[in-house]
C-alpha cells in the first residue's frame, strides 16, 4: 500500500548528511528537520547560513533547518531577527548541559518565547532541569554509582517534568506557543494536556527509541548501547506515550538522529565520559508503524504523527512523495545499533 513519505520533525544529521539522507530514504522518509551546529562564536545566522550553503547540497531530501542554540546567553532581539530574515521558523533552546555553556535561563526562555512569537517563529525547548541535574551527577558519583546506573540516575523523570512545567508557565507568561523535544514520561504527557485544557498551544513531540525500548535495556551487559537523553523510561511511561499517541495528544514523532555518538569532552573516568546519542532515521517510519499497529493504532494516525503532524507544527507543505509498505514483512532489525533485535512486522519496500 502506498502511504505519505515521512518527515522526520528532530535530527542532528549535519555531521553526515549524505548518509542520513541516504538512510532516511531507506526508511520512508523525505524531509529531515536538522538542527544546527554552531561553530564558537558562531551566531545563530550564520550557522544556519552556513549550513544551508554547504551542507544541504550533500543531500537529495528536503532539509528544514532550525538553529540550535548552544550559546543561549548571547541570543537577543536582534539575533532572532536576523534568523527570520534568513529563513528560520523555529529556534531550539536547552534548559540543561550547563557543563557545555548550553543551558538557557528563565530569562532567556520568556524573552525568546516573547521575541520569536512576534516574528512568527516557533520555540522549541529541550526540557530538563540542569541545574538538579548537576547536583544529582555529583550525588551519584559521591555514592560511587559511576557507570550506566549513574548516568540513568542523574537524569530521572521528576528533572524532565519540573522543566516542562516551568516552560509552559514561561510560554503562559509569554502568550507563545512552544514546542516540547522528546518527551518521555507519563507526568510530562499530563503536564501537556492540562496546558492545552486552559487554552495553551504546545506542541508535543516524542521520539522512537522512548516508544519501543524501556530502561531494562540498561540492565543488560551491553547497557552502554542505549544511553541517550533523555534516558530510557519505565514501561509505564512508554505506555503513556502510546496514550498519547492514541488520544492525540502527541504531535510528532522524531528520531533524535545522531549522526554519530555525542562524546563528552575530556575524560573523567565515570559516566561524565560516556558517549551517549544514537542514529535512527531510518528505523523510525517502520519502527512506529509496527509497534502502532501491534497495539491497534489506525494507520492513518500513525501517519499523522510521522508526516503531517511534524507539517502542522513548523509549516512546511506536506511531502508530494509517497512510500511503499508492505504491513505483512517481518524481519529483525540488525543495524549494530540500539534497534538490534526488535522484531519488526511491516517493512518500507525497496
Amino acid at each position: 500500500m502506498r502511504i505519505p513519505a515521512g518527515v522526520d520533525p528532530h535530527t542532528h544529521p549535519l555531521g553526515d548528511l549524505a548518509t542520513a539522507g541516504a538512510e532516511a530514504r531507506r526508511g520512508g522518509t523525505t524531509t529531515l528537520v536538522a538542527f544546527t551546529s554552531p561553530h564558537p562564536g558562531e551566531s545563530p545566522a550564520a550557522a544556519f547560513v552556513r549550513a544551508r550553503d554547504e551542507l544541504l547540497p550533500q543531500t537529495d531530501v528536503r532539509v528544514q533547518l532550525h538553529p540550535a542554540v548552544w550559546e543561549p546567553e548571547r541570543l537577543d532581539a536582534a539575533q532572532l531577527a536576523e534568523l527570520a530574515r534568513v529563513g528560520a521558523r523555529a529556534v531550539k533552546l536547552y534548559l540543561a548541559f550547563s557543563e557545555l555553556g548550553m543551558q538557557a535561563s528563565d530569562r532567556t526562555v520568556y524573552e525568546t518565547l516573547r521575541d520569536a512569537t512576534r516574528l512568527g517563529m516557533l520555540v522549541r525547548v529541550h526540557c530538563e532541569n540542569g541545574g538538579a541535574v548537576d547536583a544529582l551527577v555529583d550525588e551519584q558519583l559521591a555514592h560511587g554509582s559511576t557507570g550506566v546506573e549513574g548516568f540513568v540516575r542523574s537524569r530521572p523523570p521528576l528533572v524532565e517534568e519540573e522543566a516542562v512545567e516551568r516552560t509552559l508557565a514561561l510560554a503562559r507568561l509569554a502568550d507563545g506557543p512552544v514546542y516540547l523535544v522528546h518527551l518521555t514520561t507519563a507526568g510530562s504527557i499530563d503536564l501537556v494536556r492540562r496546558a492545552r485544557a486552559r487554552g495553551q498551544v504546545v506542541w508535543a513531540e516524542a521520539c522512537t527509541h522512548h516508544l519501543v525500548l524501556d530502561d531494562a535495556c540498561y540492565r543488560r551487559d551491553d547497557a552502554t548501547r542505549f544511553l541517550v537523553v533523555p534516558p530510557l523510561r519505565a514501561r509505564s511511561d512508554v505506555d503513556a506515550l502510546w496514550d498519547a499517541v492514541a488520544d492525540g495528544t502527541l504531535d510528532a514523532i522524531g528520531s533524535d538522529h545522531a549522526t554519530a555518538p555525542f562524546t563528552p569532552p575530556g575524560e573523567t573516568g565515570d559516566f561524565r565520559s560516556l558517549p551517549y546519542g544514537f542514529r535512527g532515521v531510518g528505523a523510525r517510519m517502520p519502527l512506529v508503524l509496527s509497534e502502532g499497529t501491534r497495539r491497534g493504532v489506525p494507520l492513518e494516525r500513525l501517519c499523522e504523527l510521522l508526516t503531517t503532524g511534524p507539517c502542522r507544527a513548523f509549516g512546511l507543505d506536506p511531502p508530494s512523495e509517497t512510500v511503499e509498505w508492505d504491513p505483512d514483512r517481518e524481519w529483525t532489525v540488525a543495524e549494530g545499533g540500539p534497534f538490534d533485535g526488535l522484531p519488526v512486522r511491516g517493512a518500507i519496500a525497496g
